[in-house]
């Protein structure tokens, strides 16, 4: 993916330009947040909710801005048509405001990553890395933990880390949700322990068409008693975990994910 152009608060700029000093204070104390955005076939996927949740993130930490969804979609419009996107994930890079120095919300074009079909249909491995995030329902630009986690999976051929509380509970991936499935129940860890992201509320939504839904602590002792398992994400949509480090979950995907598989994608062509 080529991309030339950013957003910098609504004015289109050559993407070298788009540069932040090393003096911005905001940027220093990670005083600032992100969302992303999936582009595909040149179609915004629920930016709505996307910047929803970027509203809610900077309240979460008191980050005051001017934004609103309207000025967002309009500029991201205009970022598309630029570039000439097609598939991308666009990242909202939104820096909080100093002394005469208004908030800088920046949009920038990433690639997005295509997954192997095999990957859905026989589940993927994790591993587990201990750490808490420090404002768990905020999408915070404070993603050191999350940098070396992810790290340690890709050395261990992994798809993601999944972090573990003080408590020994799983709470969620560095780029991904963690649900489980017992019996006829869906269970995610309780949403003010992670980041809510969309896909999450997604799963939370259309599961109940075939599924009880519990919000509750996931003990990482425990893992080998749930039916199955399964995480979510922007571009990993809903793929099924066989392996925790070296504990082996399944063979084979469950019946219940394949389910899910369905309706999320049932849902995704409903929405885009």
């Amino acid at each position: 993916m080529e991309a030339n152009f950013v957003i910098k608060n609504g004015e289109l700029i050559e993407k070298d330009k788009a540069c932040i000093s090393v003096y911005n204070k905001s940027l220093f104390f990670d005083f600032a947040i992100y969302s992303n955005i999936k582009v595909v076939n040149g179609k915004m996927f629920l930016p709505e909710l996307e910047i929803e949740k970027l509203f809610e993130s900077a309240e979460i930490i008191g980050l005051e801005h001017g934004l609103t969804k309207e000025k967002i979609i309009d500029w991201m419009q205009k970022l598309i048509k630029a570039n000439n996107l097609k598939d991308a994930l666009v990242r909202l890079l939104l820096i909080g405001p100093e002394k005469d120095i208004e908030s800088m919300l920046f949009l920038f074009p990433v690639g997005l990553t295509f997954y192997s079909d095999k990957f859905f249909k026989e589940g993927v491995k994790t591993i587990t890395y201990e750490g808490e995030r420090l404002f768990p329902t905020s999408k915070t630009k404070d993603l050191l933990l999350g940098y070396i986690a992810y790290r340690e999976a890709v050395k261990q051929g992994a798809i993601d880390a999944l972090l573990v509380d003080r408590e020994k509970n799983i709470r969620e991936g560095t780029r991904s949700s963690f649900f489980v499935i017992k019996g006829d129940t869906l269970i995610a860890p309780p949403k003010e322990k992670v980041l809510e992201g969309i896909t999450r509320k997604i799963i939370l939504e259309i599961a109940p068409k075939i599924l009880k839904v519990n919000e509750e602590d996931i003990p990482l002792e425990k893992i080998k008693e749930y039916d199955e398992h399964f995480v979510t994400g922007t571009s990993l949509s809903v793929m099924p975990v066989k392996q925790i480090n070296d504990i082996v979950l399944r063979q084979s995907v469950g019946e219940k994910v394949k389910e899910l598989q369905g309706l999320f994608k049932e849902y995704a062509q409903k929405n885009n």
